[in-house]
């Protein structure tokens, strides 16, 4: 029988972590992470009932962090996206009136 995907998945993350650098580990289940934020997001989402006082206040500080930044980026983009349509708007409106 064939291995899953979500099996091969995790060898190829364990190799890549085990062979090719080191990596923050899961003080829970032993994953490894390439960063200490999606260590943090692993353990405040998977661990949450036995994660520590301080690894809950870490992950509500990413969570928070994590908000603003999806908060900045929609933001960007729809004043993007309403610049791109006034543009389009104005450049029609000098065709058919020239």
């Amino acid at each position: 029988m064939a291995p899953s995907l979500a099996d091969s998945t995790e060898r190829l993350t364990d190799h890549e972590y085990d062979v090719h650098g080191d990596a923050l580990r899961c003080p829970y289940c032993d994953r490894p992470f390439p960063s200490e934020r999606t260590r943090t997001f692993h353990v405040g989402v998977r661990h949450g009932e036995s994660c520590t006082e301080a690894e809950r206040e870490a992950y509500e500080a990413e969570r928070d962090d994590e908000e603003y930044e999806l908060f900045t980026f929609h933001l960007k983009a729809a004043v993007s996206v309403f610049l791109i349509y006034f543009l389009f708007v104005f450049l029609y409106a000098l065709v058919w009136a020239g």
